[in-house]
């Protein structure tokens, strides 16, 4: 009799009364439902979310052909987005059907791309033999301008972040290229795999290939990362020093404890053991042994902005500071009260969104403004105290 791969496995049946009762498929510390209301287990989630992604599409598509350029782009958006939220509740998580999902995502992303006000451009980068995929966002006059490349989370892509509508960075004057990392989007689909170190390697490449361009400043080129993207822009940033500054939320800032797949719900394990092709969860523990920040964080020498949930169940907090603490170079850490791992617009920040900050701090830090000397470690309270005292 074919036996469970993981040993949590047999936890299915508490995640999905989870989801029946909360309406959300993780981060159950957090308020409100945000999984359609017919769905009444895991995996019913993709289909609904597929059927949504198809009226937004419908409605792109008819804005578009009647020239509401403004409508169609909103709703390419909405389309893009329930497309891309579908594949990732697709179960198994390796199947023809996820990536039938994820071509929708792309599809309707890249119609939004043809919509929007400046240049975007898809880019391959070549990378140990192989490419990853990318999206570049362009200042679109030609000129050398600073760039942030952009690292999803775990097994997100690139179509999410940033939304072309609201590009926080490049609203402020720098390019952004998104990237496909090893286990992610499209790189995934093409058999590259992730380990604990070759997002390195993609980063070193996104860099190799960004420098060439003309409308590239060269010595302002950022990093950026969300959740999981944390991990791997600090762990980049320590290997490769000609990023001028790396700066992250939402946050995966590991330590000693990768609580994300022991105590978290045992989604995050079997996504991620798919996203790195392995089916030893033995083998896989071991490999996780390598996913921490310590013994790197110190050779991190350009401007680095740390931002967490006080109480992220994901990455807790004592973790976080923990490599704070052991940071090279000019630092700021961002502790949001009563906040957990989706700190995407929390309380303190009064309607506004965390990567609006951040993205102004990022453009601070290409522009040479923070010190070599700078060390700050703001408690940002709930009513918005600390953010700029």
């Amino acid at each position: 009799m074919e036996r469970s791969v993981r040993e949590r496995d047999g936890q299915q049946w508490i995640y999905d009364w989870m989801l029946k009762t909360t309406g959300r498929a993780i981060h159950f510390e957090m308020d409100g439902r945000d999984m359609p209301p017919q769905a009444k287990n895991i995996k019913m989630v993709a289909k609904y979310l597929a059927k949504e992604g198809e009226h937004s599409e419908k409605l792109a598509r008819a804005a578009e052909a009647k020239g509401d350029k403004i409508s169609a782009r909103a709703l390419y958006r909405y389309a893009s987005e329930h497309y891309r939220e579908a594949q990732h509740f697709v179960i198994p998580a390796m199947s023809s059907r996820r990536w039938e999902l994820y071509a929708k995502c792309r599809e309707c992303a890249e119609h939004l791309y043809n919509l929007v006000d400046y240049p975007v451009e898809l880019v391959e980068i070549p990378c140990a033999g192989g490419t990853v995929p990318g999206v570049l966002y362009l200042q679109g006059d030609g000129l050398p301008a600073p760039t942030v490349v952009f690292i999803p989370g775990m097994d997100n892509t690139k179509e999410n972040y940033p939304n072309p509508l609201e590009n926080e960075l490049h609203m402020r004057g720098m390019n952004v290229l998104a990237i496909d990392g090893p286990g992610q989007g499209e790189a995934l689909e093409r058999g590259m795999y992730v380990n604990a170190t070759n997002h390195v390697k993609a980063a070193t490449a996104a860099f190799n290939f960004l420098e060439k361009r003309g409308d590239v400043d060269a010595e302002r080129i950022g990093l950026v990362g969300r959740s999981f993207g944390t991990f791997w822009a600090m762990r980049a940033a320590a290997d490769e020093p000609r990023y001028a500054a790396v700066a992250g939320a939402i946050a995966c800032y590991y330590w000693d404890r990768l609580t994300i797949f022991d105590e978290a719900p045992i989604r995050f394990k079997q996504v991620f053991m798919a996203m790195a092709g392995m089916e030893d969860e033995v083998a896989f523990d071991k490999m996780c042994e390598d996913f921490t920040l310590k013994g790197h964080a110190e050779r991190i020498k350009c401007p680095v902005l740390m931002a967490t949930g006080e109480f992220d169940p994901l990455n807790p907090l004592e973790d976080a500071e923990a490599v704070f603490e052991a940071l090279g170079g000019p630092k700021e850490m961002w502790v949001f009260e009563d906040e957990f791992h989706p700190i995407r617009s929390p309380k303190a920040l009064g309607g506004h969104t965390t990567f609006h900050f951040l993205a102004e701090w990022m453009k601070q830090a290409l522009a040479g403004e923070i010190s070599a000397n700078h060390i700050r470690k703001r408690y940002i309270e709930r009513n918005g105290n600390g953010l700029f005292d």
